[in-house]
């Protein structure tokens, strides 16, 4: 379980690939896919996260989230709507759900009820500001009875500077912002991460510590569209 909430976690992060300046970035174009791969602390691969567009009208689209284990085994699956309405653009943070749970809402006997929030990103980024904070809550029942609950904020968003990051998948000039990340659930998880945001593209990278210690790294390896 407590991998699992890591796994959510990562997706979590990487789910804010947007392009907020124009409304036209990756995941917005029908049938696009970006391919995420994910590295330990060490640097070694350790899985990926594929995001599909099912469909998309250009101010909103409906996107599917897999994440991989590293011999390229399906763990988790989800799908969220994305909106641009040229001011901010908007994730559901119910995609975030852990995988074993979003697959629970098709299941007879459980049920999932969640808040109606959602990632935002202004459409002008600066250096020195600072972005709203989110937060997800989502609570589990079964015959009428709660069984598990979970909560995730976002935090002290802030545009520290501009770098430029070289993947696979190209070189990209980035703003590099930073948040505090929390988790909670049976296990409780407080994590800093800092992540290159490309404008028309989306986060390129991702890295995330806790206590000051890197603890995984999430980066665009592949872009098909």
């Amino acid at each position: 379980m407590k991998k699992l909430i890591v796994v959510l976690l990562v997706i979590f992060i990487s789910q804010k690939t947007t392009n907020a300046q124009t409304c036209g970035y990756l995941l917005m174009k029908n049938n696009a896919e970006v391919e995420m791969s994910m590295f330990d602390k060490k640097g070694n691969p350790s899985g990926k996260v594929v995001y599909k567009v099912l469909s998309s009208n250009g101010t909103e689209a409906k996107v599917n989230s897999k994440v991989f284990n590293v011999k390229g085994k399906e763990l988790t699956s989800a799908e969220g709507n994305y909106k641009c309405d040229g001011n901010n653009f908007s994730v559901d943070m119910k995609a975030m759900l852990p995988g074993d749970q979003a697959k629970s809402m098709n299941m007879k006997d459980m049920e999932i009820k969640t808040n109606d929030a959602t990632l935002n990103y202004p459409a002008t980024l600066t250096v020195g500001s600072k972005l709203p904070d989110n937060e997800f809550t989502a609570d589990t029942y079964t015959g009428g009875m709660k069984i598990m609950s979970m909560g995730m904020k976002v935090t002290d968003r802030k545009v520290e500077g501009k770098e430029s990051i070289t993947t696979p998948a190209g070189k990209f000039d980035c703003y590099k912002i930073t948040s505090n990340q929390s988790i909670k659930s049976i296990f409780n998880f407080n994590m800093q991460t800092t992540e290159w945001f490309a404008p028309n593209v989306g986060v390129i990278k991702t890295e995330v510590y806790r206590k000051g210690d890197l603890t995984s790294t999430t980066m665009i390896t592949k872009i098909s569209n």
